[in-house]
């Protein structure tokens, strides 16, 4: 999982907004876990917002997990993956924000979402594109695999995902995809996407942003 060091209550990385995030949770009394809340700025502002009652969140470590617990009702500070959180049917929406690809088994922890869900709750998932133009370049022309400190290439991801190699895993752990979106950045880009039709999309776009709802019994 992450392991950029927290500094401070004004450290950029752990205090940025994810407002797309946001803008995907309609208005309501939620119950909310936000997996990898940093220093808890999701949660607070969904509180703000009216968009949460509640809100837990699984933070790695402990400056950046003690900062959001002055705004969340309960902080599980740990690694995910060697946790056992106690909740069966609790939660309305699972914020998996640029967190599965950190993971050493992040199919695993979609199966255990499932379970913390209500039967209509939904998962919210960020993950990186790796099929982005920029990274087949460097592969297909200077055979080059660059691990970077940030971006897709972090030296901290465990695991590489497209969206369609995605979508089979999601749905074999019991999600039905209701929204997904390819996050394009830059005017060029979206312009150069939208007059071929959006056939570039999977190369334009740096990451994938997806609602599943729970579905069935995995």
């Amino acid at each position: 999982m992450e392991n950029k060091a927290f500094r401070n209550s004004s450290d950029r990385y752990y205090n940025m907004f994810k407002s797309g995030i946001a803008s995907l949770i309609p208005e309501g009394s939620h119950v909310i876990l936000d997996m990898g809340c940093a220093a808890g700025v999701l949660g607070r502002r969904l509180k703000e917002l009216n968009k949460a009652k509640e809100v837990v969140g699984v933070e790695i470590f402990k400056e950046a997990a003690d900062e959001a617990a002055k705004y969340y009702e309960i902080i599980h500070h740990g690694d995910i993956e060697e946790l056992k959180l106690p909740y069966e049917n609790y939660f309305d929406f699972v914020v998996c924000a640029d967190i599965l690809e950190h993971l050493r088994d992040p199919w695993n922890i979609l199966r255990q979402v499932h379970t913390w869900l209500k039967n209509d709750g939904s998962v919210i998932i960020c993950i990186p594109n790796v099929r982005y133009w920029r990274v087949l370049r460097d592969l297909i022309f200077h055979g080059s695999w660059r691990y970077a400190d940030a971006g897709i290439l972090d030296k901290t991801h465990l695991r590489f995902f497209t969206r369609r190699s995605f979508l089979g895993p999601l749905a074999e752990a019991g999600f039905e995809v209701q929204y997904m979106r390819m996050e394009i950045i830059g005017i060029k880009h979206e312009i150069a996407n939208r007059i071929t039709f959006r056939c570039l999309e999977e190369f334009m776009g740096k990451q994938v942003t997806i609602v599943a709802k729970k579905q069935g019994i995995v």
